[in-house]
C-alpha cells in the first residue's frame, strides 16, 4: 500500500472514532462529510470535482436531514472556495507548467460577468439587493473555470459523468417509487382543472420540474456511457439507468421539461445515428397511450380552458407582466435582483413573483443589455460545444461529448419554461458539463504530476 494512502487512513480512523464519542449525530454527521473529501483531497486534487457530481445528495444531507442553519445556507460556497483554493494550489504546485488553459467559452462567460458588473454600476435602484442578484446570477458559473482548470485527464473527466449518470439513477429510481405509491404533492403544482393528477415524481430535489430537469440533461450522457463501456453489464447498466430516467421524467409530469427532452434527444440522434428516431418516436406512443396523465396534461395545455387560466394567474399572465416592465426599461432592466426570480421574492420586493422563464427574467432584470450578453454565452456554448465534437479524434470523447452536448441543450430549451438557471445545483451541473466538454475538445491534460 502507498505510504500515503496508509498515513491519511490511519489518521482519519483515529479522528473517526474520536469525533464520533464527542459529538453530537447531525455534527458528527457533517464532520464525517468534511474528513471524507479531505481524504479525496489528499491524495489527488483533481478528485474535488468528484465531490461536485454528488452535489444533490450532499445538499440534502445538509438542508433536509441536517436541517437548516448557516451550513445549510452556505456549504455550496464553501465548496466553491475549497475548489479556488485547490485551483490557487495547483497554479504554484504546477507554476513550471502553463498554469492557466484557456477555452473559446472563457470571454463569453467574461463578456457577460462585465455586463453585469456594468448594470450593477449604472442601474441599482438597491445596491445591496443588486449585488445579491449578481451573485445569484454568476456566482455558480465560476465553476465553468474551476473544473477546467483542476481536471487533470480524461480518466477523471468521464469518471464525473459517471458519478453524475448513477447519482442520477438513484433520483429516478426514486421518483418513479413516489409516483406509483402516489405520494401527496402540493395542489399548487398542477391546475385546479387537472383533478386526476394526484402525485408527480420529484425524489429528493423538491420539486418536478427541477427534477425534470436533471433526468433530461443527463439522460443522453447515459446513452452515450452505453456506447462507450466495452464490457456487457456495464452496458446493460446504463441501459437500465437510461430507462430509469426516461421514466422518472415521465412521472414529473413537467411539460417544460418534456420538451426539452425531446429537443435534447432528437439532437443526440442526428448526432449519433438517425435510425434511433423509430425507438424513440415507439416510446413516446407508448407513453400517450399507457400513462393517460401524460397525454391529458398536453391536451390540457392546447386547450382553451388552460389558456384563460395561464392568462389569469398562471405563466402566460406572468409573462405578459413580465413583457410589460421590460417594456417600460427597455436598455437596462429593473435591476439585478429585482423581478422575477428567488432574491426578488426574498426581499419582498412589491408585485414580484417568479417569472418561468429564465430569458424573460434576464430581460426584464437587466434589459435588453444584458439578454444579449447572455444570449451570446448561450449561442457560444452550442457554437463551440459543436466545433468541439467535429474536431476530436477520439471516438470515446465524441461518443460523451454528444450526450453532454444534447443534454445541455436540452436544458436551455426549458429555460423558456423555467427558471432553471435560478438554481445553484442546475447552474453548477451546467457549466461543470460545459467545462468537461471543452476539456476533452482540447484535450490539454497536465503535465503536472499530483501531489
Amino acid at each position: 500500500m502507498n505510504k500515503k494512502v496508509f498515513l491519511v487512513t490511519a489518521i482519519s480512523g483515529l479522528l473517526y472514532g474520536a469525533i464520533a464519542a464527542l459529538l453530537p449525530l447531525r455534527l458528527f454527521g457533517a464532520v464525517v462529510v468534511v474528513l471524507a473529501a479531505a481524504v479525496l483531497l489528499l491524495l489527488d486534487y483533481e478528485r474535488i470535482t468528484y465531490v461536485v457530481a454528488v452535489y444533490v445528495f450532499i445538499d440534502f444531507i445538509v438542508r433536509k436531514v441536517m436541517g437548516q442553519g448557516i451550513l445549510g445556507a452556505i456549504w455550496d460556497e464553501l465548496l466553491l472556495m475549497a475548489a479556488f483554493a485547490v485551483w490557487v494550489y495547483k497554479w504554484f504546485a504546477c507554476r513550471r507548467t502553463k498554469a492557466y488553459r484557456w477555452t473559446p467559452l472563457d470571454i463569453p462567460l467574461l463578456f457577460f460577468f462585465g455586463i453585469g458588473i456594468f448594470l450593477l454600476i449604472v442601474n441599482s435602484p438597491d445596491l445591496a439587493i443588486s449585488i445579491e442578484g449578481l451573485r445569484a446570477v454568476i456566482e455558480y458559473m465560476f465553476w465553468y473555470f474551476l473544473v477546467i482548470q483542476i481536471l487533470k485527464t480524461r480518466k477523471a473527466a468521464i469518471n464525473i459523468c459517471r458519478i453524475l449518470v448513477l447519482s442520477m439513477a438513484v433520483l429516478a429510481v426514486h421518483g418513479i417509487i413516489q409516483y406509483i405509491l402516489g405520494v401527496e404533492i402540493p395542489k399548487n403544482w398542477v391546475d385546479m382543472a387537472e383533478k386526476e393528477v394526484r402525485s408527480r415524481a420529484f425524489s429528493i430535489v423538491g420539486s418536478p420540474n427541477i427534477l425534470g430537469s436533471l433526468m433530461l440533461m443527463l439522460f443522453p450522457v447515459s446513452l452515450s456511457l452505453f456506447y462507450i463501456e466495452n464490457t456487457r453489464l456495464k452496458k446493460l447498466l446504463y441501459l437500465f439507468i437510461a430507462g430509469a430516467m426516461g421514466l422518472c421524467l415521465v412521472f414529473t409530469l413537467s411539460r417544460g421539461a418534456w420538451l426539452g427532452m425531446i429537443i435534447g434527444v432528437c439532437i443526440y440522434i442526428l448526432m449519433k445515428d438517425k435510425r434511433l428516431f423509430i425507438p424513440f418516436i415507439v416510446f413516446a406512443l407508448f407513453v400517450l397511450a399507457f400513462v393517460p396523465s401524460v397525454a391529458n396534461r398536453i391536451l390540457y395545455m392546447l386547450s382553451p380552458q388552460y389558456i384563460a387560466s395561464s392568462m389569469r394567474g398562471g405563466r402566460l399572465g406572468r409573462w405578459i407582466i413580465g413583457l410589460e416592465k421590460l417594456r417600460e426599461n427597455l436598455l437596462f432592466g429593473v435591476g439585478l435582483g429585482h423581478f422575477g426570480g428567488a432574491v426578488a421574492m426574498n426581499n419582498k420586493i412589491p408585485g414580484t413573483f417568479y417569472m418561468d422563464n429564465y430569458y424573460l427574467k434576464t430581460a426584464v432584470e437587466m434589459g435588453i443589455t444584458g439578454l444579449t450578453a447572455f444570449l451570446i454565452l448561450c449561442y457560444n456554448v452550442v457554437i463551440q460545444s459543436l466545433r468541439g465534437i467535429v474536431r476530436s479524434d477520439n471516438r470515446t470523447d465524441r461518443e460523451l461529448m454528444q450526450g453532454i452536448f444534447a443534454g445541455l441543450c436540452g436544458v436551455l430549451v426549458h429555460n423558456i419554461g423555467e427558471n432553471v438557471f435560478e438554481v445553484p445545483m442546475m447552474v453548477t451541473y451546467f457549466w461543470t458539463l460545459a467545462a468537461i466538454i471543452m476539456f476533452l475538445a482540447y484535450k490539454k491534460e497536465d503535465t503536472c504530476p499530483s501531489q
